[in-house]
């Protein structure tokens, strides 16, 4: 039986909280501007889940079903505080895990684990104006490395970066090394994806590219940036075997709580103005657009779909269509979809009943991400995969990973992308994916 203690502790720095990260092999997931959840951060982790095995302290064993591990983990732990959580994330190239084989190709990143989940042993918990924190610390039977609660405690006693670095900049930037779709292979795929559409394989696919450079900033450097960039609703910061993951997604993949799930599919971008009569009317075009709110109307009705595989009959609805999001760059359109799920649905079947999320595949699905394995010339890895949190008491978040950035040694690649509809100009796509990574390409001193 695992025991546990908790503390009140003064709410520490976000700084702080992304050193401990970093340093104890982390996952902390935040939000900065809006949102209204606690911010959950996980340290030293003690029990953690792969694709091909299970780590317990100091044991491993080799197992061959991880999303039926989860689904035991997370029972097992029914008696912990709800504070605590399995913090963890798919990557986009699951997904053929889930299908039968042969669906789509193999494709494996190589970065970072594909599946990777951890049970920590200290959660540090701060409401979103940081007025307050909790130290949770558990102790598990089982011999294993432990980090004293003191120590932690002392590391987020104070800010571990200095204020001149993260907002006047170091000075050091990052040499931009290629992409996985230049401007006429990007524009390209839109074309060959618009033929598709007019085939009548699918009515819109999602196409991505990937951006790499070798940067000589550190990560909690660039952390720090992209955390006062922009509104981040599921914010990651990660150390995980591989390296780091910062991400700012502004996006929903799913959230259950108290028996009902949400899932909130963005769709539909346009820039943000220079001045306000230009910023107004680039909102009005995006609240009428065919082309968008089309879009965004195929995603909601596959969602719709998605959930009522788990859901009760008659319960999967749409309470409005579209709803505006604002962001620094770019105004987005969304709608939430909710419904009522099925008595005894756990986290796994849900996984494998939704995953990946629509919005960043294509309706239909599956002829969608075959369409993308051939089209996208290297794997997305953990980009457009679900970093989250699993509770024990039934709750559960998701994101859906854009806007995020990983960082391996001094080797960084961000993805960007956007979805491809029957109306979908090759050129105009392109600029899209250029609004979309100004943030991260701004933070990277990075010019493409």
């Amino acid at each position: 039986m695992i025991k546990w203690n908790k503390r009140e502790i003064k709410s520490p720095a976000v700084e702080s909280i992304f050193a401990a990260a970093d340093k104890g092999r982390g996952i902390s997931l935040f939000s900065s501007g809006c949102g209204d959840d606690r911010e959950y951060t996980g340290i030293n982790p003690v029990i953690i889940l792969t694709e091909m095995e299970l780590v317990e302290g100091k044991e491993r064993r080799r197992i061959s079903d991880p999303v039926k591990e989860l689904d035991r983990l997370v029972e097992s732990c029914s008696d912990l505080p709800g504070e605590t959580a399995l913090l963890g994330y798919i990557s986009y190239d699951y997904k053929d895990r889930f299908e039968e084989p042969g669906l789509f190709k193999k494709r494996i990143q190589g970065i970072y684990p594909d599946f990777y989940f951890a049970l920590f042993e200290h959660y540090i918990l701060t409401d979103r104006n940081r007025s307050k924190g909790e130290l949770f610390t558990l102790e598990f039977p089982f011999a294993y490395e432990s980090l004293p609660a003191e120590d932690l405690a002392e590391s987020l006693s104070y800010e571990i970066l200095q204020k001149d670095k993260t907002e006047n900049g170091s000075g050091r930037g990052t040499r931009y090394k290629g992409t996985s779709l230049d401007r006429k292979s990007f524009e390209n795929a839109v074309g060959k994806t618009v033929d598709y559409i007019r085939q009548g394989d699918i009515y819109q696919a999602n196409i991505t590219r990937a951006i790499y450079g070798e940067t000589e900033q550190e990560p909690l450097e660039l952390a720090m940036k992209l955390y006062g960039s922009n509104r981040i609703t599921y914010g990651v910061f990660a150390s995980i075997p591989g390296g780091q993951v910062i991400s700012t997604s502004p996006e929903l993949f799913f959230r259950t709580e108290k028996g009902m799930i949400t899932a909130s599919p963005i769709k539909g971008t346009i820039a943000r103005g220079s001045n306000p009569a230009e910023d107004e009317s680039n909102r009005k075009e995006l609240l009428r657009s065919e082309k968008n709110r089309a879009e965004l109307a195929m995603i909601v009705d596959l969602l719709r779909n998605d959930l009522s595989r788990v859901c009760r009959p008659g319960t999967v609805k749409v309470p409005q269509f579209p709803v505006l999001m604002t962001l620094e760059n770019v105004y987005h359109l969304y709608a939430d979809v909710i419904g009522e799920l099925n008595p005894g649905t756990g986290i796994g079947e849900i996984l494998k009943k939704t995953f990946p999320g629509g919005s960043i595949t294509g309706c239909p699905k599956i002829r969608a991400c075959q369409i993308i394995d051939e089209l996208e010339p290297v794997p997305r890895g953990i980009y457009t995969g679900s970093f989250g949190r699993i509770g024990f008491r039934g709750d559960s978040v998701f994101n859906i990973m854009i806007r995020s950035l990983f960082r391996r040694g001094s080797e960084v690649i961000y993805n960007v992308g956007g979805g491809i509809t029957l109306l979908s100009e090759p050129e105009d796509e392109f600029e899209e994916t250029v609004h979309k990574g100004r943030n991260i390409r701004q933070a990277l001193k990075m010019n493409e």
